[in-house]
């Protein structure tokens, strides 16, 4: 992993640790909830512009970096719906995916039942953008291997989230918490499962204008 500098919510500056051939972030502690608006629109443009470079597939949950520990995959929730990522149990960060990542700020959002019955006409399965499984898309609305949402990047999503995000920018910062010295845990609805998954080949399941079409590949 290669660290890359952002800036925080109070403008002091923020090591993220990313590997951009695996498509996997590590963030110590706070730092996802710590980055400056700014700073998230800037890693999605980084993430988007590489979407389509060569990718190295890992196994997860992988270890800690820190302690060695096994990562916990754990399931949270955002205004977008349900994400995961894998955690230390000792405190010291969490490893995302660039997928998660980008569901967790609100760039990606769960796919509807309506959307679902509208795009089975044509597309019977796609793959889960978390492990690369296949999803029956008319019958099932998670992945039945590691559970994850079926999910989709539209126009109207990505520009929602940017201009949240401009708006939260254009705010006077704020003096910083003390919370973001304490270690990182995830929410009480939290659920935690020990199942190994093996981190998607492809950005997301589908990329659409509206839903009517369709840009990414199916699965034949």
């Amino acid at each position: 992993m290669t660290e890359t500098v952002f800036r925080t919510h109070v403008e002091t500056a923020l090591d993220i640790d990313i590997c951009w051939s695996c498509h996997l972030i590590w963030f110590d502690n706070m730092e996802s909830v710590s980055m400056s608006a700014q700073s998230v629109i800037d890693l999605f443009q980084q993430i988007n512009a590489r979407q389509n470079a060569a990718r190295r597939i890992v196994s997860l949950p992988g270890n800690c970096p820190v302690c060695a520990s096994t990562l916990k995959q754990t399931f949270d929730l955002s205004k977008a719906g349900r994400f995961q990522y894998h955690r230390c149990s000792n405190g010291h960060g969490r490893l995302s995916t660039f997928v998660q990542f980008l569901r967790e700020k609100q760039f990606i959002r769960t796919l509807s039942k309506v959307e679902r019955q509208q795009l089975s006409a044509t597309v019977k399965q796609v793959r889960c953008s978390s492990c690369g499984a296949g999803i029956h898309i008319e019958r099932d609305d998670v992945c039945s291997h590691c559970g994850a949402p079926v999910s989709v990047l539209d126009e109207q999503a990505v520009a929602k989230a940017l201009a949240e995000l401009g708006e939260k920018r254009s705010r006077p910062a704020q003096p910083a918490p003390d919370r973001l010295q304490q270690p990182y845990q995830p929410t009480p609805s939290s659920i935690t499962a020990d199942s190994i998954i093996v981190a998607s080949p492809a950005l997301v399941d589908l990329i659409v204008t509206g839903v009517a079409a369709i840009l990414s590949a199916t699965l034949d």
